[in-house]
């Protein structure tokens, strides 16, 4: 029997044209547009608007859902984190974090990812494949099954490189915002990226209002490629772009700095970021590291004073700044965690 073709990722004028074929009606066509991005069809018999016969032929060829839930963890702080099944037996991480009775999305863009971080775990096998568009899609769409509703925000914050798949994500998003699609408001999404100063203004160019977020760790340029060693444009660069996107969405941009003691949150380094983003409307999202297996073993995540001290000379020096608090830290919830616990040979079964 031939492979089934994931639905979300056919474009509009494919699935016309396939359910015309399997001799549905332009209105036919119509409804399993609804029902595949305004509603989240992942079970064919809820689409009962759609003929028997119809929806028997379509499932022959389409396939409504490429992610199968292997695992769920749920931390003590009501975090959710999933780790889903890929058909070509690789696993990728999506969690669900509440903030009272708001909840975040945080989705994944690659299987593992190229940027290689030094104390994140996503790296740690390198980078595999991109997601196409109905793997980030449905992501979404399980996260809503979850809640019973959508979540309030999506941060594409996941495993993975957001802008090494501009065109997959920015498709998939494209569905979500669209009055015919889940309608969701673009202001709602933040993506974030640790470089690619081309693409930040290639996704300004597109005239939605995502959210951007800037992994940038450190003002310092050698200090940045010691944390990220894949890091090809300096601070300069990544700022230049970020303000870039800024003026063409209107929406401020956040740089986010993972802290690590003795590493990145000395005074210094807190001078340095002063230094580097005077002048430009922003946000510094600082996030004590979440400690995690890496190799080197080296690294601290600096206490609460240490961060607070840090925070100051931040805002002292006239920036402004949120702090990420640890979620999910007893289920492995920094991200790639929960996917290594499980090699390859297994996430196949």
């Amino acid at each position: 029997m031939p492979e089934r073709i994931p639905a979300r990722d056919l474009d509009a004028g494919a699935l016309d044209a396939l359910v015309l074929e399997e001799g549905g009606r332009p209105f036919h066509a119509r409804e399993l547009h609804l029902w595949l991005h305004a509603r989240g069809l992942l079970d064919w018999n809820r689409a009962t608007n759609l003929p028997k016969a119809l929806r028997d032929r379509l499932s022959e060829t389409l396939e409504l859902r490429t992610l199968r839930l292997l695992e769920e963890e749920e931390a003590r702080d009501g975090t959710l984190k999933f780790l889903l099944g890929l058909g070509d037996g690789e696993a990728i991480e999506a969690v669900l974090i509440p903030r009272g009775t708001r909840s975040t999305l945080c989705m994944s863009t690659q299987v593992g990812c190229p940027v290689g971080c030094i104390f994140c775990a996503s790296g740690l096998e390198g980078v595999r494949r991109n997601l196409s568009r109905a793997e980030i899609l449905e992501q979404f769409w399980i996260a809503r099954e979850r809640l019973g509703r959508p979540p309030d925000n999506i941060v594409v914050m996941g495993i993975g490189e957001p802008m090494a798949n501009l065109r997959n994500l920015t498709e998939a998003l494209d569905l979500l915002v669209s009055p015919k699609g889940a309608a969701y408001s673009a202001r709602r999404i933040t993506i974030s990226t640790s470089g690619h100063p081309e693409r930040i203004r290639r996704l300004a160019s597109l005239g939605k209002p995502y959210e951007l977020a800037v992994s940038l760790h450190a003002a310092d340029p050698d200090l940045r490629r010691e944390l990220v060693p894949t890091a090809k444009h300096d601070p300069e660069e990544l700022v230049r772009a970020a303000a870039f996107h800024g003026r063409a969405t209107g929406r401020e941009p956040t740089f986010e700095i993972v802290l690590l003691a003795d590493r990145n949150d000395r005074r210094e380094d807190a001078e340095a970021l002063c230094s580097l983003l005077r002048g430009l409307p922003c946000t510094v999202n600082l996030i004590p590291w979440n400690p995690v297996e890496v190799p080197g073993g080296d690294l601290r995540s600096p206490g609460d004073r240490r961060v607070e001290r840090f925070r100051g000379w931040l805002e002292r020096g006239g920036l402004k700044t949120t702090l990420r608090r640890h979620r999910g830290r007893d289920r492995d919830a920094a991200c790639g965690q929960l996917r290594l616990r499980r090699p390859p040979a297994i996430r196949k079964k």
